[in-house]
Formats: structure tokens, sequence, C-alpha cells
């Protein structure tokens, strides 16, 4: 039977200090190789109710929101952000920095929020053509857990656009979750914790799920290829 490989402890300690805290409740985690950071995040976890429609037809000023982010478990949430990607499909949304014409200070807020924290880049699903011994590739995810925000093991393969927890779901995945990443053995994330269903058990892969735009961005294409997973889980 193949060995299964973990992330590095200090990878780990490193893709916790990206992960954010969302004012629904739910978790988000800061992505990016460069300048720009965006936050990523599950797509119910966004303002569903303050979202003007149709959403596609606003301005930026109307896709800012307040208070929508801050630290992994604060109480409150203080620094706004622009809503850029948003599929209830797939389930996944971003939030980038709110516009500094219009909105300076809040940028600038942003600004010096993400820039405190770390940044997870965007890695490569497992393979679906990839067997081992004749069974589907597979790894050990972490999460964080809901009182300790310590990363917890489970085991996840691709199922083509969405990820499958298929060993442990029932003790990982936990309410408040959703939009935590799912992290790869080098610390990158390749999807998010969209549902808590045991029955459903679909998480969106950021390589398939994310806009054309926002993956160049993210340089996924410099992504090394998939080991043996690790997946992070957050609950509130």
């Amino acid at each position: 039977m193949a060995k299964t490989e973990c992330v590095p402890p200090a990878a780990l300690a490193e893709a916790k200090q990206a992960v954010v805290q969302m004012n629904t409740g739910g978790r988000g985690f800061i992505a990016g190789t460069g300048i720009d950071r965006y936050v990523v995040t599950a797509a119910h976890c966004a303002p569903l109710e303050q979202l003007p429609r149709p959403h596609l037809a606003n301005s930026s000023s109307e896709l800012a929101f307040k208070g929508m982010i801050g630290r992994l478990s604060s109480k409150r949430q203080t620094i706004w952000a622009e809503l850029c990607v948003f599929g209830l499909t797939d389930d996944v949304a971003v939030f980038a920095a709110p516009d500094a014409q219009d909105l300076p200070d809040q940028n600038a807020q942003y600004e010096r929020f993400t820039n405190a924290a770390t940044m997870i880049g965007i890695g490569r699903p497992p393979s679906l053509s990839a067997p081992i011994n004749g069974k589907p590739r597979r790894g050990r995810p972490h999460g964080c857990s809901r009182s300790t925000a310590n990363w917890r093991s489970c085991v996840v393969h691709s199922t083509g656009r969405f990820l499958s927890i298929t060993s442990g779901a029932r003790g990982i995945i936990e309410g408040g979750m959703s939009g935590s990443p799912i992290i790869d053995t080098y610390g990158a994330a390749i999807g998010l914790v969209s549902t808590g269903d045991y029955s459903l058990n679909r998480h969106p892969s950021l390589m398939d799920c994310l806009p054309p735009w926002l993956l160049r961005e993210l340089r996924p294409d410099n992504a090394k290829p998939a080991m043996p997973l690790a997946a992070e889980a957050n609950s509130a």
C-alpha cells in the first residue's frame, strides 16, 4: 500500500495564518502570489441578503461590504471587502480590495489587513487518472477544529469539478467550516469546504471553479503537481 504523506507542521502553521473569519459565521482564506490579495470563501458565506440584483450590473462601490472579514475566531469583523466573484452553482465567492478611488480608507484598511497575513497559493487537485494499486489517489487532508483552530486530518479525492472527503467526513466537517481551505502537501489550497452535509459531500476544486482571469493572477500554472493531499477545514 502506498505511503501517505502529510503536510509538514511548518506549512500547516503558515497556512493557518491565511485563514480569516467571515461576518456570516463561515471562514475564508487569503490567496495570492504577488501584490494583489484575494479572500476566497464559499458563496453561501457572502452577504446574500445585501447583494444588489442583478449583482453583475452594479458599480464596485455597490459590491463593497462593510465589516466583511476579520481575524480568525474574532467576534467582530471590521474589514471592508469588495465582491468580485460569486457563483452559487459551484459555491465559490471571492472578495478583493475596495476601489481605491471610491473608498480610499476602506481600500487602505483591506490592504493593511491582508498584507499582515500569510497568503495561500492555489494548487492542483489530485488526478482522476492516477490510481494507486487500482484505487483512487488519496491523501490526508487537515482542518481547524472548532475550539482550538488546529488542523484536522481526513481523506480527499477528486470527483472532477468537486472534491470529496471519503474518510472521516462525519467527524471532520462541522457547522461553521464553510469557506475553509482544503490544502495539499505543499500547503497550497486545492479547494474549499462547502457543506457539512455528509450526504452531499462535495467541495469545489479551485482550479476547476475559479474564473480564468483570477487563476491567471494566482498563477496556478506554477503550482507543483498534486501529491497525497491535505485539506483544511475550519469551524466557527
